[in-house]
């Protein structure tokens, strides 16, 4: 239209120029001449622009349509579910940590329909009574298929400490080899659709998101490790799906129903109870009872930058179906600007008959009630004269963060007429993250314990720790 728009006033001006001379001035005819000549060349030049113009748009709309039918390493295709499900919490300026497993925006496409990632992380710990290790924590390899428009499979396989024949490792953690969850989704709306497989347990949101990149400190709380075993994977199968009950507003559930604890699996009394539920977290094989355990998780957030979370994990414990554990938390999530705040509280109920000790191995390490919580208040921030000193090194994708976490745990001894074991941790730590996947981290950890049976001893526990954590 522009282009018709510029030659009708052109030949206007030539139109009144050789029609109307009286309005320029009286000339002779070679004027005249010379000047249709000159708007005639200007003419030419301006059909000569547009042409250009007409040639570099259509340049743009091929390169638009070749990168859309582009199918590279780094740019999924469409219906690449879990990668658009990560971009919405980035397009949306939320942190990771509002994410589940639907938010590793790490993986490459491989092959056809398929795609691979994962994260690793490395540790030096320093211990107050002079100790000093290093250790490879986790490699976490995750593969995802697009299976069908409906149909999407996912697993994550966990080696910890250099895998099954390594030793020693922090605390001397020995090496293991385990699939943390393998999954086949069936996808059939927004508010329903059915998982089945080696489950991520959704009990807190800790255990959804633990992640080491994710987190901003290296060691996980105490409550999402003695109380909330994480990583808690149990084999079953379920439901899961979104409603949406205004537009500011949405409500996210998952429920299953799972092999859950066995008690038979807890170990000896050594540690007086500290990881009887660690040690007995759920099948990824068997059921240890007649019947199953139920988990599940209700997240409602009621505007942009705050999540509320309830779950709760019931199931019988002992092999004779007579005793019941049920796991209840509560979790938070707020984020306004560059300020975060997470946390989460869990209470475990465990009964425990007459006849239970009698008739179940290891009842010495049945504990009762166990509590715990955390409190994490975040602030990300990056000094300008940082950038303007290394604008390559600290750039607009990196920062920093200050982290603060208050923890504790209160577990009911197993032997009757001991003292509870309680624990309190406040870890104030820094990192620096040169992406959002790369992070690097600095603590201190500071514990203290209430143990009667150590005749409340002061224990040297207290340890800096430097970490590093990368998707890749």
């Amino acid at each position: 239209m522009k282009k018709y728009t510029i030659m009708f006033l052109c030949l206007v001006a030539l139109f009144f120029t050789a029609v109307c001379p009286g309005v320029y001035g009286q000339g002779s005819n070679d004027d005249l001449e010379s000047k249709v000549e000159k708007m005639e060349k200007m003419l030419n030049e301006l059909k000569g622009q547009l042409k250009e113009q007409t040639k570099a748009t259509n340049e743009l709309k091929a390169m638009r349509d070749e990168i859309k039918n582009i199918s590279a390493p780094d740019a999924p295709s469409d219906d690449f579910y879990w990668t658009k499900k990560s971009q919405e919490l980035v397009d949306k300026g939320l942190a990771p940590v509002f994410g589940n497993q639907y938010g590793k925006s790490f993986l490459r496409r491989f092959g056809r329909n398929t795609y691979i990632g994962g994260y690793m992380d490395h540790e030096l710990v320093f211990t107050e009574n002079g100790e000093h290790s290093f250790d490879q924590h986790r490699l976490i390899p995750f593969i995802y298929s697009d299976v069908s428009d409906r149909v999407k499979f996912a697993t994550e396989i966990e080696i910890e400490h250099g895998g099954p024949d390594g030793s020693g490792g922090i605390q001397e953690k020995s090496g293991e080899i385990k699939i943390e969850f393998a999954t086949i989704d069936f996808l059939m709306t927004d508010w329903l659709n059915y998982r089945g497989g080696i489950i991520l347990s959704p009990l807190g949101k800790f255990n959804l998101v633990h992640d080491s990149p994710l987190q901003d400190l290296t060691e996980r709380p105490m409550v999402s490790t003695r109380i909330i075993p994480t990583t808690l994977s149990e084999s079953g199968m379920g439901f899961f799906g979104t409603f949406y009950p205004s537009e500011t507003s949405k409500l996210d559930y998952e429920i299953y129903a799972v092999n859950g604890f066995s008690v038979e699996d807890a170990g000896t009394a050594a540690d007086g109870g500290l990881n009887f539920i660690r040690d007995s977290r759920g099948s990824q094989q068997d059921d240890n009872n007649r019947n199953p355990a139920i988990v599940g998780r209700v997240a409602y957030s009621p505007f942009l930058g705050l999540e509320v979370g309830l779950s709760a994990h019931t199931g019988n414990i002992d092999e004779h179906s007579s005793n019941r554990m049920t796991i209840k938390a509560v979790d938070w999530t707020y984020q306004r600007g560059a300020f975060e705040l997470v946390g989460e509280y869990a209470h475990a109920s465990i009964e425990r008959d007459g006849n239970f000790d009698a008739v179940t191995p290891n009842s010495d390490k049945y504990n009762g009630d166990m509590w715990g919580y955390y409190v994490e208040p975040r602030y990300h921030f990056m000094p300008q004269f940082l950038k303007d000193i290394a604008p390559t090194f600290f750039t607009d994708n990196s920062t920093f963060t200050g982290v603060v976490r208050l923890g504790g745990i209160d577990i009911n001894r197993p032997t009757p007429g001991s003292a509870d074991l309680r624990q309190t941790r406040l870890t104030p730590g820094i990192n620096f993250r040169y992406t959002e996947d790369t992070v690097f981290k600095a603590e201190y950890q500071m514990n203290w314990e209430s143990d009667r049976s150590l005749d409340d001893a002061e224990v040297s526990n207290n340890s800096l720790i430097f970490s590093v954590a990368t998707y890749f």
